[in-house]
């Protein structure tokens, strides 16, 4: 029988390798492990408040080897949709400094009225009335609406903090309108994850704690999808979960990740 090795993995960042402002213990080991056997390695984050670089650098601070182009964020994928969709647009950007580099980034116009043609809407902790007003008068007026994710829930050192989807289900109620979701557990993070490693998804593991998020996003490309117990999903949650979403396996936290690859491949090749 010829054994498929993974090529490489994609890691989820909240409650699989860090937990607010503390790393899961062992996680850097883990990671280095896992480089170590020449297999590629990728960092994706529904959160938009923060930058590639910022990332890298949140990891490289914990012991976790990372550079900024290893590292996709919500908020890059939502900008390259958006250009993709309409190049050189006018977008209402609901969110944070990083929100608002990733558009100019990909030569979209920030504005800040409804004269929109798109409004992203991201993590934004000054989030405000008026900000909803204005978002929702532009999509009334037609703009499109784009969310970089609907996280309900962020997991930090003491528990949870609301997520992007309170906001975005806000603006969701009020205009009657469904966003297009750019982060996981989207097919398009999914494919952007795939693309950025030049890998077919059969080489491919996902690894994160969210059943909703991590795991129906390697699912949903058709990578293998890898559940941890270190953050937002427990194992009561996957006796809920219908069959096709299930993961393909359940592990303690990342540090039983290297072990479990091993023995993949060691199982595959009897």
């Amino acid at each position: 029988m010829t054994v498929q090795p993974f090529r490489g993995v994609v890691f989820d960042l909240d409650g699989c390798l860090v937990k607010g402002p503390h790393a899961i213990p062992g996680a850097a080991e883990a990671v280095s492990r896992i480089r170590a056997g020449l297999v590629a390695v990728r960092y994706f984050t529904n959160d938009s408040s923060k930058t590639p670089a910022d990332m890298a650098r949140r990891l490289n601070g914990h012991g976790i080897e990372a550079q900024p182009g290893e590292v996709l964020t919500s908020a890059v994928v939502a900008a390259r949709y958006a250009a993709g969709e309409h190049p050189g647009g006018r977008v209402l950007a609901v969110g944070g400094k990083a929100l608002r580099e990733s558009l100019e980034e990909a030569g979209l116009k920030l504005v800040d009225d409804a004269s929109a043609e798109m409004v992203v809407v991201g993590r934004d902790i000054d989030f405000s009335y008026g900000k909803l007003e204005t978002a929702c008068r532009a999509i009334w007026g037609g703009a499109a609406f784009i969310a970089t994710n609907r996280d309900r829930r962020v997991p930090v050192a003491d528990g949870f903090v609301p997520g992007t989807g309170a906001i975005v289900s806000a603006i969701a109620w009020a205009t009657n309108r469904r966003p297009k979701v750019m982060g996981k557990p989207s097919v398009l993070a999914g494919r952007a994850a795939i693309e950025s490693l030049d890998l077919d998804p059969a080489e491919v593991v996902v690894v994160g704690d969210s059943l909703d998020q991590d795991v129906r996003m390697g699912k949903a490309v058709g990578a293998t999808a890898v559940l941890v117990l270190s953050g937002a999903s427990s194992l009561a949650d996957v006796a809920r979960t219908q069959a096709h979403y299930q993961p393909d396996a359940v592990l303690p936290d990342v540090c039983a990740l290297p072990e479990w690859i091993d023995q993949r491949l060691e199982n595959l090749g009897r």
